[in-house]
């Protein structure tokens, strides 16, 4: 028997799995954490790899480059350097399976990037903002999720996320006394993933530990929505023979190139 009395009530949400909460609390108050999505192996093998990525990107640009635009310690586009970051976190099953619930069957990925909050430093991302930058408006239903993983604890200590729950529902950003009210951290232990509607307004904490706060970011988007980098170009054909990787990596949402190539992608979906 429910513990949870009511009436004049007549519609009713059941959640009988661990998935189905999860998506409601994504879609009601906007954050939802999952546990033991990476294991500690998976979580070491993560960090060793993202650096590795980092260093590769430093040396394409002159650090000044990234610098100017806002974009140092942003491992970006991590699953073209390495498949572990498309198998294990990209197609994370505990978190694609409630995206699932919440975007419907056919979502894909729209970025993938593996951020570093450096002990006692500058961090741009301490910022408010959302992950799909300067929209003000509000939708019924989400069409883009981010899933954040946490490969050290995040804390208050450490530079942790800080969320303005249910803040996807409003177009403009809120008061300064709002948010000092009603901000929270999304402490969430090592290995899991803090996942939340892209339109919810939060921001990095300031890390005043000894040690790097980093995690890996993915924003999985409705097929409209294009990508921040297109993966198919990066990706040369890669996974391309894969029905679903197809569909997830975005081959099958890139723009056409002429009315021709659109037509003849349709006709050999009939075939």
């Amino acid at each position: 028997m429910s513990q949870i009395q009511h009436y004049g009530v007549n519609e009713f949400t059941k959640t009988d799995t661990d998935t189905a909460l999860h998506a409601e609390n994504i879609i009601i108050r906007g954050y939802t954490v999952i546990p033991n999505v990476l294991s500690a192996e998976e979580v070491e093998i993560a960090k060793t790899k993202m650096n590795e990525v980092y260093a590769k990107q430093l040396k394409e640009l002159d650090n000044g480059v990234i610098e100017k635009i806002n974009d140092t310690d942003i491992a970006r586009a991590l699953l073209v350097y390495d498949d572990f970051f498309l198998h294990k976190v990209a197609l994370n099953k505990k978190v694609t399976d409630v995206i699932n619930v919440v975007l419907g069957k056919y979502f894909i990925i729209r970025e993938q990037n593996g951020i570093i909050n450096r002990a006692n430093s500058p961090n741009y991302q301490l910022k408010w903002h959302r992950d799909l930058l300067f929209q003000h408006f509000t939708s019924s239903r989400p069409f883009a999720i981010s899933a954040l993983f946490c490969l050290q604890d995040f804390n208050e200590i450490n530079g942790g996320t800080y969320l303005l729950p249910a803040s996807q529902k409003i177009e403009a950003f809120p008061s300064e006394e709002y948010i000092l009210q009603n901000e929270i951290c999304a402490n969430a232990p090592i290995g899991s993933a803090i996942v939340f509607d892209s339109m919810l307004y939060h921001r990095a904490g300031h890390n005043k530990s000894q040690n790097d706060r980093i995690g890996i970011n993915n924003m999985y988007v409705q097929p409209y929505i294009k990508q921040a980098i297109s993966f198919p170009s990066m990706l040369k054909g890669k996974y391309s023979d894969d029905p679903y990787l197809n569909l997830f990596l975005g081959y099958d949402s890139e723009t056409d190139s002429d009315v021709k190539s659109w037509r003849m992608k349709r006709f050999n979906r009939k075939k």
